[in-house]
């Protein structure tokens, strides 16, 4: 078992970053488009990475936002999160959990991060951990009409697949009115949970 540690995020760690970023990618439908930079976060935020004989191995990236429930209860949005499938299974994740936690109530006085993902395992993984979910919907991409595409085009906008969401209970409503892209294991609808864990 691997003797991890956890520290800030710094600038000189981004190609080591991405490297696992795309890692995680990999193994999960959670994202559908590569990361070619580390993102950066208009509000404060809780960049903290996990490292194993000064290798990058994991990662947790949480932005600090006044408003993202309907009770204006201050939480942490998590933007990224993952750990390389060679070091998982052995609780750093959770670590990295824990100590962004400790860090929000520390500096922001915040002890509610939300999480959303489309990834089934993720799913199960949140919910094994204690997570309450708030929210689900759908995410899926369109094929462009012949309408929408010349609607589109006198725009300026050229475009042959659309990537949105809805809510659960409006699904039925798109795949009756929209070409659904079902084959593409990427582009493929799932269903999106959201989640809040509060420490």
């Amino acid at each position: 078992m691997p003797e991890f540690s956890i520290r800030s995020y710094q600038k000189s760690d981004e190609l080591h970053w991405l490297d696992v970023h795309a890692s995680v990618m990999v193994d999960s439908p959670a994202w559908w488009s590569v990361l070619h930079q580390k993102p950066q976060y208009k509000n404060d935020a809780i960049e903290l990475v996990a490292v194993d004989d000064a290798k990058i191995v994991g990662f947790i990236d949480i932005e600090m936002n006044a408003k993202i429930d309907e009770k204006d209860h201050p939480a942490g949005f998590v933007w990224e999160f993952g750990v390389h499938r060679d070091f998982r299974s052995q609780g750093i994740g959770k670590k990295l959990i824990e100590q962004a936690h400790n860090l929000m109530k520390e500096k922001f006085r915040i002890d509610k991060s939300i999480w959303y993902s489309q990834d089934e395992t993720a799913q199960k993984y949140y919910e094994q951990i204690g997570m309450k979910q708030i929210d689900e919907h759908w995410q899926f991409s369109i094929v462009a009409s012949k309408d929408l595409f010349k609607q589109l085009l006198k725009k300026g906008f050229n475009c042959w697949n659309l990537r949105g969401s809805c809510r659960v209970a409006n699904w039925e409503k798109v795949r009756s009115n929209f070409t659904i892209i079902e084959k593409d294991e990427t582009l493929k609808p799932r269903l999106c949970r959201g989640y809040e864990y509060i420490k």
